[in-house]
């Protein structure tokens, strides 16, 4: 065959896939002993000598097996590798002899067989590519990877290895490499031909690489870099390499990283850099345009020089003059990467030598990513958050960057942005976690670095200010010196700040500490000029002021962190999940590490044990807020005994009650008691052990005096415990007696008041369970010491207020507890009667009015006489009374529904065993006639409305008449305790009974609107959603008095009215009838609690079948009526917008056009026109909308700021992408409307204006008379009331 085989022409039918074969054997349906036989044949002939290829017989039988190698058994295709490698190799070892021997016409008959194994070769790896490509692209389609795609037969051969031919292919590479390093251009002298052959070798390599399954088998990617790295450097093949990699990277998503190992290895281990800086070029000069959707293009390079900066950070270091143009380029993507190489070349010059170029290069990325802090797209800032965490984990520290990139990521925790606050934090928890002032032990307590850095200060003055004499005796020196003026510690600093160009500067407040030491000791005698260049070189002096800035620095980071922490306890209570919990690693974090200002968000973190459980987001949250609670408070240290670990723990959870508000303790109860739950039912690691409980019984009866606070946390731990486990308390009453409703707690009240909360655990916790009808709670009877104790102690005498909280407690544990409660708080009630009301002869008979004011300490009481009887009253007593009654009242409704839960769970039991023996008839009678348990229900109704209030033998009737009483003539009862008391009785009773309600309605709206006590209001409102509840007509009629109080001028009341109506309209109780515009206001209150609480009532009404949207036309009315300036108009109507559906905004669209009608003021006009700016105006239709009600506004469009928000609407149609055609047309008309009404405005204006003018002129003339006239003159578009200043002037 010699003279016949044209590889050009091979490879071009190849391409075609029109491969003739003139020889051609018959392998599809051939016996397999017949193709082993031939292929036994081929092996012979070739053993003899591998030249024997160009035997056109075995040439076409070998092209007869790789034409159907796809049909081939494994054996026998393993078969077919094995002859071609064993014979190329031979033919490679043959041509290299040959060439040494430098015989031209030896080595010249190499060059048909290698062109024709070659061939083979590459025809038989672009087969197997092209399957396994293909089966890889089927494997994406159906969703499936790996075998799950794949036949029984392609299962079978994986196993074994071999249908990918990985081994065949790394060999076969290995024989590429070894032919590419023959002195090849002595057989091929001719350009063109030689790189024909060439392309044998590096077209499979490419092959090769864009099948991602083979980019991850290590051994085959080095071989075929090694093949694509030798054709580079000795074949030319440079730029056909640059024009392939660059295409590889545009249609391949999974090749940026193995083009850039290619390089890595073509620079580092061939010496080769050409190629790479070229491509580098090419890259820094091409454009990416990101509007069109597809963003793999700019993901793909962007991942290559990222990947190429890791490997070869040295060659892109010197081409990042021409990358660093990318930073100001469209494509976010591209500026991901060049931050990103930024960020390795920074670490990787940090191991360099720190020369001067090197510390320029450092400083100088290190301001290039300090700009782009301020990127405009979120996910370059998040990148560049990522990058400088991974800087932190350096060995170098970078201490003069350090504390500007921690300013820096502190303000990216305010970022609108989800991702980049998360990564925010969690760079500057490794900022705090590789932060470089350890020399201390690492923590960061301000404290003791102020003090570290006052001694040092002071030992730097002493220094200083020494007597010179002292220092000549101290250095054997003779002479000394008598002159010297006062010096400063920044004075001795600037001589090593000139030496130290680089120095940190001190603090602003550090320098101001320096700065007062102006002007001490005057009366020291200071070194001489000679003795202070001296000291400034000794090395105690160099030391001690490194340390001084050392300890500079170290308090600057602390008060930055500082810094952070109100902005981490807002991001605590985000929405997103993940975000929270970053914030609380962060409080973990600086709580190891000693930072004083860690409580404030720890405590925070307790009422997220309140999150929704909507998956296993939330869930995770308060599994990682139990796991920090533990390793903050509940977890042993290893260092200490067990002993020492129990009191630790227990004084850890003491400590959480001080100063704690009661939203806190709550959270806080929920948080113990879960804990302990989970520790039951899983036997988690997160527990609460007995020795703990026992200590804290045992801090609670420690017979020694110990602080009240320490009681008091003792005792709210272990009710919050005994909530999930209520035999914590259960065994251990005799103590609570002894201690908390004993002497302990008549003298500390608020510890008699948690003592009884911790009691109210014994009947365990009520949970409500779908289909249970009561539960069967612990009832103790009524002569149990506890009832004894407790009614001793609410009559105990006491002027503290903390009495009001004691009794309330004292009353909802009789009510929980007792058989019969009614019975022990009548008696308690009547005692009350008998010492308060006891008659005798006023001190004054003189006097012909009521006083009662409260006693402070031995103050006399002051005498009052009514018209008919005289008697003295003592105010504090009877508030107490007042108290005990209404809390009566309300507990008594509470008990009565549980007498009726009772009543309805005995009945179902007992019907549940009778039922079977119930015939159809009795069930029939029973839904004609009723049963007893609705006749009980009635009964009950009966006794609430009728009977408790007005009932002649009612002991709470008799105190109705003195409550309103007292309520209603505050002048002569002016004591604002008894005010306060009795108004809240009040309250509390006309929850009781419709009928008192009605009848107090009124009296009550009056004290609500005339009381001067913010607390009184607040009651009043909280009751008044009570009452809505109970009786619904009644208050839905006069919901106006609530939405009043929306503007009260206390934050308290405010905020308690904001939440009561929210509770009442989001659950229905009350219907919105336009008053929605006063919680509107609400969004921008200035107490950011009352704001938030706005913001979440509007969100959750967008549910309420488009509540905002069908309210808006009043709130807008409201918004224009009330004074509110238009910064805020617009705040809240932006927001107010975000939440209407899409689908309503056309309608809204028309709605605002007509109020345009209605509105003469300029104000409105422009409150209106912002409102349309608002909406999205997404759709043809919209703008039709717009169009259709032109003329209701074509004369307001002369005010600039309508005119504005207008032209908004516009460029917001024109910036929709994908572009809509079908608008262009009625954007154009709309926007041409609008610029001629414009005109015509401003004519209009302009003509006004001069008329006005004239008009003024003329009045200077005529006087009072032209003034006259002009003051009936009407100007469109001027307001009546301009026009008539105007002519006054």
């Amino acid at each position: 065959m010699s003279g016949n085989f044209e590889l050009d022409e091979e490879l071009n039918n190849i391409q075609q896939d029109s491969v003739h074969i003139p020889r051609e054997i018959s392998i599809e349906g051939e016996h397999q002993k017949t193709l082993e036989r031939i292929l036994n044949e081929i092996v012979d002939t070739l053993h003899e000598a591998s030249g024997n290829i160009t035997d056109s017989t075995i040439f076409d039988q070998i092209r007869s097996f790789i034409k159907h190698f796809n049909i081939l058994k494994k054996t026998t295709a393993s078969k077919v590798w094995d002859i071609l490698l064993s014979g190329f190799n031979s033919e490679i070892t043959s041509t290299a002899q040959d060439l040494d021997i430098n015989d031209q016409d030896v080595y010249m008959h190499h060059r048909e067989p290698l062109e024709m194994y070659g061939f083979l070769i590459f025809w038989v790896i672009g087969i197997t590519e092209q399957k396994a490509t293909s089966r890889a692209t089927a494997a994406e389609k159906t969703g499936k990877r790996g075998k799950g795609s794949r036949t029984a037969k392609d299962n079978d051969e994986v196993e074994q290895g071999t249908s990918t031919w990985t081994a065949e292919k790394q060999k076969a590479m290995e024989l590429m490499s070894k032919c590419l390093e023959l002195q090849l251009s002595k057989i091929w002298t001719a350009t063109h031909e030689k790189e024909t052959f060439i392309s044998l070798f590096f077209k499979p390599a490419y092959q090769i690489l864009e099948n991602k399954e083979n980019i991850k088998i290590s051994a085959l990617k080095q071989r075929v870099y090694k093949v694509l790295c030798i054709c580079i450097k000795r074949h030319n093949h440079e730029f056909g390499a640059k024009t392939t990699i660059l295409q590889n990277l545009q249609y391949w998503e999974h090749t940026p990283e193995p083009m850039a190992e290619l390089l890595e290895m073509l620079i580092n281990e061939y010496d080769y850099s050409q190629l790479a800086e070229s491509i580098l070029r090419e890259v820094s000069a091409k454009e990416f345009d990101e509007s069109i959707k597809d963003l793999s293009v700019p993901r793909a390079f962007s991942k290559f020089l990222v990947k190429l900066s890791e490997v070869a950070p040295k060659l892109v270091l010197k081409q990042m003059g021409l990358l660093i143009d990318h930073l100001d380029g469209e494509s976010y993507t591209m500026r991901q990467a060049i931050v990103e190489v930024i960020g390795n070349l920074i670490a990787y010059l940090s191991e360099a030598e720190q020369t001067d170029q090197v510390k320029n290069q450092i400083d100088g990325f290190f301001d290039v990513l300090e700009e782009r802090f301020m990127d405009n797209n979120s996910y370059v800032r998040t990148k560049l958050l990522q990058v400088t965490a991974q800087l932190c984990d350096l060995r170098a520290k970078f201490p003069k960057r350090r504390q500007r990139l921690t300013e820096l990521v502190i303000g990216r925790l305010s970022d609108k942005s989800f991702w980049s606050r998360k990564q925010a934090i969690k760079t500057l928890v490794r900022l705090i976690e590789t932060h470089p002032y350890s020399m201390h032990g690492g923590e960061l307590d301000i404290e003791e670095w102020d003090a570290q850095y006052t001694q040092v200060t002071e030992e730097l003055k002493a220094m200083i200010n020494k007597p010179s004499k002292e220092r000549t005796a101290s250095k054997d020196k003779s002479d000394k010196s008598d002159n010297g003026t006062d010096m400063e510690v920044d004075d001795a600093d600037r001589p090593s700040r000139a030496d130290n160009d680089n120095s940190s500067e001190y603090d602003d407040d550090v320098e101001r500490a320096r700065d007062n030491d102006k002007g001490k000791g005057d009366d020291i005698s200071l070194p001489t000029d000679e003795e202070l260049l001296e000291l400034q070189s000794s090395k105690e002096y160099v030391t001690k002021t490194l340390q001084q800035r050392y300890y500079a620095d170290a308090i600057r980071f602390v008060h930055l962190i500082h810094r952070a922490v109100p902005v981490m306890c807002q991001l605590i209570a985000s929405t997103m999940k993940l975000e929270v919990i970053e914030a609380m690693e962060f409080f973990v974090t600086i709580h190891r590490y000693k930072v004083r200002v860690a409580s404030e968000g720890i405590r925070k973190m307790v009422h997220l044990v309140w999150m929704k459980d909507n998956g296993d987001e939330a869930k995770s949250v308060r599994n990682r807020l139990m796991e920090c609670y533990w390793q903050i408070y509940l977890a042993p240290d290893d260092n200490l005994s067990e002993k020492e670990n129990i009191a630790l723990i227990a004084r850890n959870l003491v400590s959480l009650t001080y100063g704690s508000t009661l939203a806190e303790l709550t959270s806080l109860e929920q948080l113990l008691s879960t804990i302990v739950a989970d520790s039951m039912a899983n036997s988690g690691d997160i527990t609460i052990s007995d020795e703990v409980v026992e200590k804290l019984w045992q801090v609670y009866s420690h017979n020694k005096e110990i602080p009240n606070q320490q009681r008091r946390g003792a005792i709210i731990i272990l009710g919050m415990l005994a909530k999930a486990k209520p035999d914590i308390v259960a065994q251990k009453i005799e103590t609570i007696l002894k201690i908390g409703l004993g002497k302990h707690g008549k003298a500390d009240h608020s510890l008699a008041r948690y003592s009884c909360i911790a009691l109210q655990r014994i009947a365990g916790e009520k949970k409500k369970q779908k289909g249970v009808i009561g539960q069967n709670t612990v009832r103790l009877p009524m002569s149990h010491p506890i009832f004894v104790r407790l009614s001793n102690l609410i009559d105990y005498p006491t002027t503290s207020k903390n009495w009001f909280a004691m009794a309330e407690q004292a009353l909802n544990t009789i009510y929980l507890l007792g058989e019969h409660p009614d019975i022990l708080c009548g008696d308690i009630i009547k005692a009350r009667c008998k010492t308060i009301f006891h008659l005798q002869e006023p001190s004054d008979p003189s006097e012909d009015q009521m006083a009662i004011d409260a006693p402070a300490g031995n103050q006399s009481e002051e005498a009052t006489t009514h018209p008919e009887n005289a008697f003295t009253i003592d105010s504090w007593q009877l508030s107490q009374l007042l108290f005990i009654v209404g809390h009566v009242a309300i507990k008594h409704i509470v008990h009565m529904e549980v007498i009726e839960e009772e009543f309805k769970r005995r009945k179902t039991a007992t019907g549940n065993e009778k039922k079977k023996g119930k015939d159809a008839v009795d069930d029939e009678l029973d839904q004609v006639v009723g049963t007893t348990e609705d006749e009980f229900g009635d009964a009950m109704a009966h006794i609430r409305e009728r009977e408790l209030l007005f009932g002649e033998g009612s002991l709470l009737q008799v105190f109705g008449p003195l409550i309103v009483n007292i309520c209603g003539n505050n002048t002569p009862y002016n004591d604002k305790t008894l005010q306060s008391s009795a108004t809240l009785a009040l309250c509390k009773m006309m929850c009781v009974s419709s009928e008192f309600c009605e009848h107090n309605l009124q009296l009550l709206f009056t004290i609500l609107e005339k009381s001067r006590e913010p607390t009184v209001r607040s009651n009043i409102i909280i009751a008044l959603g009570d009452m809505a509840v109970c009786f619904n007509n009644l208050i839905d009629a006069n919901i106006a008095y609530l939405y009043k109080r929306l503007s009260d001028s206390d934050t308290a009341v405010k905020k308690n009215t904001l939440m009561v109506l929210t509770h009442l309209i989001l659950n229905g109780m009350v219907k919105v009838k336009g008053q929605l515009g006063e919680m509107a206001i609400c969004l921008v209150d200035e107490d950011a609690r009352i704001s938030d609480l706005a913001r979440l009532f509007f969100t959750e009404l967008t549910s309420k079948d488009n509540a905002v949207y069908n309210n808006m036309p009043d709130i807008i009315s409201h918004m224009s009526n009330a004074n509110i300036d238009e910064e805020s108009y617009r705040k809240i109507m932006r927001f107010l917008f975000e939440l209407i559906k899409e689908k309503n905004m056309e309608s809204m669209t028309e709605k605002l056009c007509q109020r345009f009608k209605n509105t003469d003021e300029p104000r409105g006009w422009r409150d209106i026109a912002f409102c349309l700016s608002m909406l999205p105006f997404k759709t043809e239709k919209s703008f039709k909308r717009l169009l259709e009600g032109f003329p209701n506004y074509q004369d307001k469009v002369h005010e600039e700021q309508v005119f504005k928000y207008l032209s908004d609407i516009i460029a917001k149609g024109r910036a929709i992408k994908p572009p809509k055609p079908e608008m262009k047309p009625i954007i154009d008309e709309f926007e041409s409307k609008l610029k001629e009404a414009k005109a015509k405005g401003d004519e209009v204006q302009e003509t006004e204006a001069k008329a006005i003018s004239a008009v003024k002129k003329g009045t200077r003339k005529s006087g009072r008379r032209a003034g006259t006239s002009l003051a009936g003159l009407k100007v469109k578009g001027v307001p009546e009331r301009r026009a008539k200043e105007d002519a006054d002037e």
